[in-house]
């Protein structure tokens, strides 16, 4: 019984990982420029400094 168990939870792990991974592969990028058009990059929010600078958040697919 504890075999199985111990499967099961190691089954599941591999399956949460692999779902993880596999679920979006982008990188976030968070500055006050804009990205250029050819990234394919969408504004995901914004981000305030401590000193007031508004900064954009943006999401790109990795390469």
């Amino acid at each position: 019984m504890r075999g199985l168990m111990v499967l099961l939870l190691s089954l599941a792990t591999m399956v949460l990982t692999l779902a993880s991974a596999s679920e979006g592969k982008t990188t976030t990028h968070i500055g006050s420029r804009t990205p250029p058009a050819e990234a394919g990059c969408w504004r995901s929010g914004e981000f305030l400094t401590d000193e007031g600078r508004l900064l954009g958040v943006y999401r790109c697919p990795a390469a």
